[in-house]
């Protein structure tokens, strides 16, 4: 097993995780490979999941990004690893769904129950809003309440309970996010069911080629699976290994590694794939709260923020932006 620097892991991950810029193909074709070859982008904000695919990618715009979920569906945004709202391509969905989905359920039974949700309203709620949508298409937040008030499944429009059966369907595979902040059948918007039948194997092996050198704690920190069977997973697919401070990391590829500047939106999932980055986020980054703010990294390491509205850069280190910012402007006009 061979030992490797701090500096090697972080550029050499910066590689992996296609920040290299690896795609150079235009057009909703090269969004679907970026995102198929990163294994998924964290999407809370279509922002912070639009800039994600500029990143790794010299020639899609972000109006392609759009055109790749909306048109082309060949990019789903849903509801999959950790149970967090991620951008993945279609023909992930359902083996990530498959693998996933009965443990998110089940990690949110306690909530459930808060809310007054029993699995009858859940299963109910289900079927009424996957009909729903079957009849009218895509439909916003406040009209699914009241298709739930109308059923009788809940008693007010407001308040988390309807979220919360959202994304209860959608953790079944039954809907998705449509164009914008709408919800879709998936059966409709895709012409067919996902077939929900994942393999921890398979998921360990693009986790590993998007993310390594990482450990099976890190990929379960990444993915939501326990951590036994991420073990098992990660160690059965893994066909190299090294040793970074004393800790045994797992890879399947030996990358020379990126040292260029990158800057990335907020929440991308360069800073959310590990439980051990191997550097510490400042509060200008990473404030609490859940946030996650847009960063400029250079090598793999965080060296400084931007913002989206001006393009201001604050550099912890001295790095030569220039032509990052030049290609956000290109990607945003395109």
């Amino acid at each position: 097993m061979a030992r490797r620097s701090v500096d090697w892991l972080l550029a050499a991950r910066m590689q992996a995780n296609c920040l290299a810029r690896p795609v150079n193909e235009a057009g909703p074709g090269g969004v679907a490979d970026v995102v198929r070859r990163a294994g998924g982008f964290q999407a809370q904000t279509w922002r912070g999941a639009s800039y994600a695919v500029r990143a790794r990618s010299t020639a899609t715009t972000l109006a392609d990004v759009s055109t790749a979920q909306e048109t082309d569906r060949s990019v789903m945004r849903g509801w999959f690893m950790r149970g967090t709202i991620q951008l993945v391509a279609t023909e992930d969905a359902g083996p990530l769904l498959g693998l996933l989905g009965p443990k998110l359920i089940k990690d949110t039974e306690r909530r459930y129950g808060e809310l007054g949700l029993t699995e009858r309203i859940r299963a109910e709620a289900t079927d009424v809003l996957e009909d729903w949508l079957l009849a009218h298409g895509p439909s916003n937040r406040a009209e699914l309440a009241d298709v739930l008030v109308r059923a009788g499944l809940i008693a007010e429009p407001k308040g988390q309970a309807v979220y919360a059966l959202i994304r209860h369907a959608g953790l079944l595979g039954r809907l998705c996010y449509g164009p914008g902040e709408t919800w879709v059948a998936v059966r409709g918007w895709l012409g067919k069911p996902l077939v929900l039948e994942g393999d921890p194997e398979d998921l360990a092996r693009r986790y590993l080629t998007a993310y390594g050198p990482a450990t099976a704690r890190d990929f379960a920190t990444w993915s939501g699976l326990p951590v036994p069977l991420a073990r098992r997973a990660v160690e059965a697919v893994a066909t190299t290994s090294f040793e970074i401070e004393t800790t045994e990391l797992h890879a399947v590829d030996d990358l020379p590694g990126c040292h260029d500047v990158r800057l990335l939106g907020e929440f991308d999932t360069y800073l959310l794939g590990y439980q051990n980055r191997h550097f510490d986020l400042p509060t200008s980054i990473f404030p609490g709260g859940g946030m996650l703010r847009p960063a400029v990294v250079q090598a793999g390491r965080p060296i400084g923020t931007w913002q989206h509205a001006t393009l201001a850069v604050d550099l912890f280190e001295p790095a030569d932006v220039s032509q990052e910012l030049a290609d956000i402007k290109r990607f945003s006009d395109g």
